[in-house]
Order: structure tokens, then sequence, then C-alpha cells
């Protein structure tokens, strides 16, 4: 068995309980599909915790990640302003906290995508990206047209595409191509707070997938937000970050994109405005399982 697990988001309480049910079920291959870090507290955690997990076959290059290198490095493909805004905080403390550690090195060399074999002579090649391959920003979801995985699927051959990004398990065929979203081991976005993976059995036909959701100490993963220091010095888009970890619903984008229409500034006062504005996105939703 083959587990693809992805956006853990520096929760390492969440990780180790995905580890926990990977060995569980028998699955002797890991593969993390990008976005280890950036958004949470225990960014040199999780990276000291995957990079020896001895059934760990590859990692593929996630956003934040590659967010995390170009801070560092003061990339001139960031706009200036950013490195000085306190709303930008909540990124410069992960990438301080990998620094310190010495995991930067680590993120630079990931690659966008990783191939894995059929199983048998029926075929069945997985092609793994964060996001696509064309972009580790362009997420597996109901929101990617037809015409754009078609495009995929003839630029980048495989059967089985298998992104994450977006934090929502998805499932979805065109023709005979099946794409996959393994979802959020870190922080879900679809009000589901278990940590969420990819589990992909191998048989004579192919490969059979199956959607994992595994529950977790959430409490203590909040409770290192403030614990670390993260929430107090990563200021307003860290409390955000732990707003969408409470509630497994994204915020930071709506935040995002709402200042941008009201021309608003990222602000504490704006943030207060859009909770009030959208008061209905901070009730917890409940869940069936």
């Amino acid at each position: 068995m083959l587990a693809i697990i992805a956006d853990i988001h520096a929760n390492v309480h969440a990780l180790e309980a995905v580890l926990a049910d990977i060995y569980q079920v028998g699955a002797k291959r890991i593969i993390v599909n990008g976005d280890l870090v950036n958004r949470g507290p225990n960014n040199a955690a999780v990276m000291e915790r995957v990079m020896n997990e001895p059934r760990l076959e590859a990692i593929t290059l996630g956003n934040h990640d590659d967010l995390m290198r170009m801070w560092s490095a003061r990339d001139a493909s960031l706009p200036a302003l950013w490195f000085e805004d306190p709303f930008w905080y909540g990124m410069a403390w992960p990438a301080r906290q990998l620094e310190a550690a010495g995991w930067i090195g680590a993120l630079a060399n990931l690659p966008m995508t990783y191939t894995v074999a059929p199983p048998g002579p029926d075929g069945g090649t997985l092609l793994l990206s964060h996001g696509s391959p064309r972009h580790y920003r362009e997420g597996y979801g109901p929101y990617l047209a037809d015409a754009a995985f078609a495009e995929i699927t003839a630029a980048y051959p495989a059967d089985i595409y298998i992104g994450s990004h977006t934090h929502r398990p998805a499932e979805r065929r065109l023709g005979r191509y099946l794409m996959l979203n393994t979802g959020a081991v870190g922080t879900p976005f679809n009000g589901d707070p278990r940590a969420q993976y990819l589990l992909m059995h191998p048989t004579p036909e192919g490969w059979r997938h199956e959607f994992r959701a595994v529950p977790y100490d959430q409490r203590s993963a909040l409770r290192a937000f403030k614990t670390s220091g993260y929430l107090e010095e990563g200021g307003l888009s860290a409390h955000i970050f732990y707003e969408e970890l409470r509630l497994s619903r994204p915020l930071y984008m709506g935040f995002w994109t709402w200042t941008e229409e009201e021309a608003r500034p990222k602000d504490w006062p704006s943030w207060e405005a859009f909770r009030a504005r959208y008061a209905e996105k901070f009730v917890p939703q409940s869940i069936s399982r």
C-alpha cells in the first residue's frame, strides 16, 4: 500500500496521528505531496519527523514550502513591502524557525512532480504534484474546468493524477483518467477537523483508492500556536491560520480577496469588520460521519 499525505502545515500533532494510522493499516510507502510547513507552529518538528521517517519514498514541492525558501532568500519575486508589513509576520516566523533548524536547504531541492509505476500489467501510472504538474497552485477539485484537466492529461501522460493544495478530498473522472485530491493532514477545509490523507491499494487490476480521516488531539495543536509564540509574534495572519484550524474552514483567501475588493488594509480593524460581515463563516460546521 502507498500512503499519500499533504498539507501538513507544521501541525505535528496531526502528522503523528496520520503516521500511526499508516503503520496500523500496513502501508509500506509514504509520499508527502507538498506543504509540509508554514501556517502552523511546529515547522522544524514536522521537517524532522518527515525526513527521518523510514517509509518515506518522496516529497514534492508545495507552494508554502517554496514560499519559505523564497522568504529566507528575500527572493526578488516577492514584493519588498511584504518583509516590513506586519500582516506577513505569520510567514516570517516559520521561515526563521526553519532557518534556525537548518531546514531551508531541504525545501529548496524538492521536485514539482513524482511518478509512481503501475502495480501490475494492466496499467495505472500515478502522477503526483502538489497542485497540478503545471503549477503548484492549480489545485484539483470541482472548480478545475474539464478543458484544463484535458490539457494536463495531454501534456503530462499518466492514468491517475493526484494533487493536494485545496485542503479538500476530491475524486473526479474525465474519460479514462482519474483525478484525486488527498485532502489535508494539518488544516482541512471541508469542515471535518480530522487529519485526512489518501491511501492507494495495489491490485492486479490497478490501483484502488481510499480516503482516510484520522482523529487527533486538535486542542494540543491549537495550544501549540500559543505556547510556541507563533500566535503572538505571527500577528494577524497567524491568528487567521489558528481560526482556520479551529473551524476546519478557509478564511485567509476570503479575507485577502475582501480587503482587495473593498480597498481596505490587511489589519486588525479590517479583520473585525470581515468577521462581522461574514459571521456565518465563524460558526463551527456539523459533520455527519
